[in-house]
């Protein structure tokens, strides 16, 4: 028998009523989108540069990810383009960051969690 799987069909009536009410009247896209920008392993390796140095050229970026400019760039526009970066340039070079502290937060947060879990690929 699994103990992990309920043999009823709803215990709690007012607490499910109360959380689908909640989520209709919550857009949760920006966490699918949020997700997507962790689901690269190119990304989290802009992110654990970022959270580790502030703020990093494109040039720099693309040696820590051994990929060419254009991949990299590739990566920094999607970040950028969802929120979670922001650049600035600097004559010919361009320097990525998070795109706020919220953002810069949520990164260390899922960096440090990362290291407590077990999971592996």
């Amino acid at each position: 028998m699994n103990t992990e799987v309920c043999t009823t069909n709803l215990i709690h009536k007012e607490k499910v009523a109360t959380i689908k009410k909640n989520l209709i009247n919550n857009d949760l896209s920006t966490l699918l989108v949020l997700g997507k920008c962790f689901s690269d392993y190119s990304r989290i390796k802009i992110f654990y540069a970022l959270e580790t140095y502030k703020e990093m050229c494109v040039c720099d970026l693309a040696a820590v990810l051994d990929a060419s400019m254009a991949t990299t760039s590739h990566h920094l526009h999607f970040l950028k383009k969802h929120g979670v970066a922001k650049s600035r340039q600097d004559g010919k070079i361009v320097y990525y960051s998070f795109a706020n502290e919220d953002v810069f937060s949520a990164v260390r947060a899922f960096l440090n969690t990362s290291e407590n879990l077990s999971m592996k690929l």
